[in-house]
This record gives C-alpha cells, structure tokens and sequence, in this order.
C-alpha cells in the first residue's frame, strides 16, 4: 500500500507545481493561486531559496505601506535535463535548463556496430561531453531516451528492436542506467514523439490520437485523454510486424524507409533512399501503388483500434506523403470503415521525438525536486517558447 505525502510535501508540491512553467510571482499571489495560508507559502519558498531551486529578487516599486514586495521564479540553472531521440541511423541529443530551454544539441551517427554495454556508454559519452561543454557548470538531473523498439511496461526490458536487435532484452536498459547517474527515463521512441505531439503539439489530449512514426522503421503510438498508452510486453501499436494480407511482406517492409529501400532494389529499382521513390512517381507507380495500399490498411487498422480524432504521421520518411495523398486515405478510410478520423502531417517535423523526450526528462524532474503526481498536470509548459529555442541552439556533431 502506498503512503500518502505528508502534508509538507504536498504543500511543497503545490507551490513547485505554480512556478515550474516559469511563472515569476510575489508570496502573496502564490498564496492566493495555490490556497495555501500566507505562512505556509513563506515556509516552502523561503526552503526551495535555500536549496537554491528558486531566485527571489526585488518586486516593481510599489507606494503605500508595508515592506517592498520580492518576486519568486524557479531557478533554470538548478540542474540541467537531457532528451535523447536514438534512431536506427542518427542519434540525437538536446541539453536543456530547468525550465526546458535547450542549450545545446547534437546529432550523431549511430554506432550500430556496438555492443549492448558499449553503446550505453557512447550515449552517456555524448550526454556528459555537451553538458560539460556547454552547461556552464549546470549539473545533469534528468535523462529520457527514446528507443527504436518495443518497451515493457516496467520499462527494464526491450523486447523488439528490429534496426538495433543489441538493445534487446535487460543489458542494455541497465547498461544506460549504469552509465548515468542521474534518473533515466527509457521509452519506445514513438510513445515519445506522441507525447512530444501532446505537451509542445496542437494536440489537445482530449479523446483519442494516434501517431505514425515513418522512420528508418515503422513505430505507432495512441494515447487516451492525454496519457500514452502501453502493454506489460511493449506490444502495443507494433503494427508494423504484421503481414500485408495474402503477402509475405509485413507492413514495416512497405512504411518505412529501410523497410521500401531495401523491398524496391529487390524488385530492381535503381534508387538509394525509399524518397527516390517519390521523386520520380511515373516510373515507380507499381511499388507505390502497393506503398498507398499497405498505408491504407495500417491507417484503417488503428483507426479501427482506436477511433482516434486525429492520426498524426511523423518521422523522417512523413514528408514523402503530401497532403493529396493523405487527403485520398482519408476519404477511403471513411469510404471503408465509416469513420471520420483527421489525418495530418506533424506540425513539430522530425523535433517531435526529440520534444517528447525532452519533455519526459523534464517531467522526471519535476518528480525528483517534489512534484506530486496529483499535481504534475499543474505545470503548463509554454509551448512556443520550448519549441523556439530548441530550433534556435547551437548544434554541434
């Protein structure tokens, strides 16, 4: 049976909860948003300045009686987070402060050659070099990582890495925690984008979506009222290892890009990337006819699934489908099925992954500096200004 916080704790968690979106407030606003007695409000700030994970500075100058009033705002140099987007071809990595504004990012080639133990440490290798590069001294307090395969549910196990099979199973998962020492958070990379699509997309978390992940790999994603779902085994959304009917390919050969690259030079097309295909749609119309098929029943067998409002299709390979062509699976999804599900391109591009991961980094530490789980949907976090300066920063290789 789980203990409930103490009532320090929760009053601690409420008053974080006010200010970790970046709000700059008096102590006496704090009381009046949070509902806690003025007392209380002094007690709790006055513990989060000593433990240097607030700043307090002097209020605009006000007439009348009483003492001049200070300000309070969470400190974004407190600790530093880390969002790590790994692919089956480049890895990405954003460093960012306490407030989510990325410092500094990197992308690199993914080492596909090393062991299970040994990429754990090229990852934690590549986290420490740009924080100690770049995070002016700024400890790490959070990671999230974003693989290309299926999760368990107790997050220690991947259970289906088709484009990096050395992560399979526990060793690599400890192998990360190991080579960290701060908390990290290891997801399915899909589930990350999808979230990525909630806290910094146009999603609004009510209902039901759906995120597409056209990769190196096929990935899939739904979540309900704004929660990600997941299985125990890591096997949900994994539609991509299902067979095309009456065919021996599976979806994953014909929607992705590793997957069409390699399934079009068998046919003896001359290309060297699945976008090749697109770039010349007269002389490849047969594969992308069956390419147009294969999306159709995927998109008709989640839409089936879920009854999402919206399916979101992501990823490096997303671009390829323009809007005629998501326009023409719209109307045959409802043509077939009779339901009215929006289909659309992602409005964050390929940052969506990144974003989620970024996001779950910062909301592992909110957990960790006292943020209650009954106050963590408190937090809003500024979308534009989260989006904005991971665009903005410096990229180094």
């Amino acid at each position: 049976m789980t203990k409930a916080p103490s009532l320090r704790a929760s009053n601690r968690s409420r008053v974080l909860a006010e200010l970790l979106a970046g709000a700059e407030l008096e102590r006496t606003q704090l009381a009046e948003s949070t509902g806690l007695s003025r007392a209380t409000v002094f007690r709790v700030v006055d513990d989060l300045i000593a433990s240097q994970l607030l700043l307090e500075r002097s209020a605009p100058l006000k007439t009348g009686p009483g003492r001049p009033a200070t300000t309070v705002r969470l400190n974004p140099s407190a600790m530093l987070i880390a969002g790590i987007d790994l692919g089956g071809t480049n890895c990405r990595i954003a460093v960012a402060d306490a407030l989510g504004n990325a410092i500094i990012r990197g992308r690199f080639k993914t080492p596909r050659e090393l062991g299970a133990a040994d990429f754990a440490d090229w990852l934690a290798a590549r986290v420490t070099e740009l924080v100690e590069e770049h995070g002016q001294g700024i400890p790490l307090g959070s990671v999230a990582l974003g693989v290309p395969g299926a999760v368990s549910g107790d997050r220690k196990r991947i259970l289906g890495a088709h484009n990096l099979p050395q992560m399979l199973g526990s060793e690599f998962v400890q192998a990360v925690e190991d080579a960290f020492d701060v908390p990290v958070h290891i997801d399915n990379d899909s589930n990350l984008a999808l979230y990525g699509e909630l806290v910094c997309g146009s999603l609004d978390g009510s209902g039901s979506a759906v995120l597409l992940a056209l990769g190196t790999g096929l990935g899939t994603a739904a979540a309900r009222e704004g929660r990600v779902l997941a299985g125990p085994d890591g096997a949900l959304g994994e539609f991509g290892r299902l067979r095309i009917p009456g065919r021996a390919e599976r979806l994953r050969d014909l929607v992705s890009g590793a997957g069409l690259a390699a399934y079009a030079k068998a046919r003896g097309a001359d290309i060297a990337t699945a976008e090749d295909l697109f770039a010349d749609p007269e002389r490849h119309a047969g594969i992308l006819g069956e390419v147009h098929e294969a999306l159709l029943h995927l998109v008709s067998l989640v839409t089936l699934a879920y009854e999402p409002a919206t399916i979101v299709i992501a990823g490096g390979f997303a671009d390829a489908f323009d809007d005629d062509i998501l326009d023409r699976l719209h109307t045959e999804v409802i043509d077939m099925i009779n339901v009215d599900t929006r289909i659309r391109r992602s409005e964050l591009g390929g940052a969506a992954g990144l974003l989620g991961a970024m996001a779950a980094a910062l909301s592992q530490l909110h957990t960790s500096v006292g943020v209650l789980t009954e106050h963590a949907t408190l937090v809003q976090v500024e979308r534009e200004r989260i989006i904005q300066a991971l665009a903005s920063s410096p990229t180094t290789a």
